[in-house]
C-alpha cells in the first residue's frame, strides 16, 4: 500500500506560495519538514513574489522542522528525505539557463532518487501544464483535454526542464518501483471574488491557493494507483470544460471546490 495517511512528509519548495498552501492543508494530519534554497524565517518575512494574493508561509513550531536544502546538490536531498513516509517536490526555476536545468531537471533526478534510495512510499512531483506555447503542437484550439495528452514543451525554457524532470521522475517510478504522483497546474488565484471581477472571466486552467493545497492531501492519502507514474490536471471545473479534472476524483477523490462560476456571468 503506497498511501501515505500519517506520518512524515518533505516538502521542497516550501517557500513558494504553492508551498504555503500544501503547509496549511497538510500541517495538522503530517509531522512536516519544510525545506528550501533559502531559510523559511526570511521566505516569511516577504511578501510573495507573485503579488499581494499569494500566501506566503507559516512558520511551523516543532514537531515540524525546516532546513534549507539545495535540490542540486544530492546529498542535501537525501538527507533531507531520510525518516520521511512521503515527499512533495514544488521546486522550480523559470529564467535561468544553468539554475532552470540544475532546480527543474537536476533537481528532480536528486529528489526521485533520494526517495528511491530512502524507500518513501509516495512522490508527488509538480510542473506546468501551459495551455499556450503558441507553437503548432501545443494544444490551445483543443477542448476536453485529459491528463494524460503527452506534454509539448517547444522551445519554453522552464516548460522544457520541468517536461524533462517529469520524464526523469517516470522513469524512476516505472524501473525502479517508486510510485509518483505528478500534479499539473497553470494559474492560481485566490479564492476570494471580488465584485468588480464578476463576469471578468478566468483562464482556463485556473485553481484556486487553497483547493490546490489541499490536492496535496488527497493526493498523499490516496490508494495505490494503477500505474506506477500517474498524470493529474490540477485545476477547477471551469465552466468551458477545456480540461477535464474526472482523473483526479476518481483516483484521489479530489476535486476543486472553487470553481469560479461568477467570473463566466454577465454582472
Amino acid at each position: 500500500m503506497a498511501a501515505v495517511s500519517s506520518g512524515r512528509v518533505v516538502i521542497f519548495g516550501a517557500g513558494g506560495p504553492v508551498g504555503a498552501a500544501s503547509i496549511q492543508a497538510l500541517k495538522e494530519n503530517y509531522t512536516l519538514r519544510l525545506t528550501d534554497v533559502r531559510p523559511m524565517a526570511e521566505i516569511a518575512a516577504q511578501e510573495s513574489p507573485q503579488g499581494p494574493s499569494a500566501p506566503v508561509p507559516e512558520l511551523l513550531e516543532s514537531p515540524h522542522e525546516s532546513a534549507v536544502v539545495d535540490v542540486s546538490d544530492y546529498g542535501q536531498v537525501e538527507a533531507a528525505c531520510r525518516g520521511m513516509d512521503g515527499a512533495v517536490n514544488l521546486t522550480v526555476l523559470r529564467p535561468d539557463l544553468e539554475k532552470a536545468f540544475a532546480v527543474n531537471m537536476t533537481g528532480a533526478y536528486n529528489i526521485a532518487r533520494a526517495a528511491m534510495a530512502c524507500g518513501l512510499k509516495r512522490l508527488i512531483h509538480t510542473g506546468p501544464f501551459h495551455v499556450r506555447l503558441d507553437h503548432n503542437a501545443d494544444y490551445w484550439p483543443d477542448h476536453q483535454l485529459v491528463d494524460d495528452i503527452p506534454l509539448h514543451p517547444g522551445d519554453s525554457l522552464y516548460a522544457l526542464t520541468k517536461y524533462l524532470g517529469g520524464r526523469i521522475t517516470r522513469v524512476f517510478a516505472e524501473r525502479h518501483g517508486l510510485e509518483a504522483l505528478e500534479f499539473l497546474f497553470c494559474g492560481f488565484r485566490p479564492r476570494r471574488i471580488e465584485a468588480q471581477e464578476r463576469g471578468g472571466g478566468a483562464g482556463p486552467f485556473t485553481v484556486s491557493w487553497e483547493d490546490a493545497g489541499e490536492s496535496f492531501l488527497y493526493g498523499l492519502r490516496a490508494a495505490t494507483m494503477p500505474n506506477p507514474y500517474e498524470s493529474f490536471f490540477i485545476c477547477a471545473r471551469t465552466p468551458d470544460r477545456k480540461h477535464r479534472v474526472d482523473k483526479a476524483k476518481r483516483l484521489l477523490g479530489w476535486e476543486a471546490k472553487d470553481t469560479f462560476d461568477e467570473l463566466f456571468r454577465r454582472p
